[in-house]
């Protein structure tokens, strides 16, 4: 388990209960003032070659353009390596953005950890 808060951000790993599956739990604002580190806290993962994850948004108040963009960037930078993300657990309002901008067709979303989890089986 590794944790780090900067600014209105943490950001926490853990593994999901599934060998081979990280969990990250986000909490703040992702933002154009908190989507560089939280980049450089998933480059992390992916160094240590971590390339299927859960993020769980639960305590995700807000994603701005730039967070979606991050988003989009870890899925194919994972993707390249046979893995994936799924988003867990988002709040109406972080929902509400992602139905709006059609993510829907690129990042599978899941209501529950439990079931974004199991998602990696199918």
């Amino acid at each position: 388990m590794s944790a780090r808060k900067d600014g209105s951000i943490q950001v926490e790993f853990r593994e999901a209960g599934v060998p081979g599956i990280t969990r990250v739990d986000i909490t703040g604002v992702v933002d154009t003032g908190t989507t560089l580190i939280l980049d450089e806290r998933l480059a992390v993962v992916l160094r240590e070659q971590q390339y299927k994850l859960v993020l769980n948004l639960e305590k995700v108040s807000y994603v701005s353009s730039a967070g979606w963009g991050l988003f989009i960037s870890l899925l194919h930078k994972t993707r390249e390596h046979n893995g994936d993300i799924k988003l867990a657990a988002m709040t109406n309002e972080v929902k509400n953005v992602f139905n709006l901008l059609a993510f829907s067709n690129l990042i599978y979303s899941y209501k529950t950890l439990e079931e974004a989890v199991a998602a990696f089986d199918r």
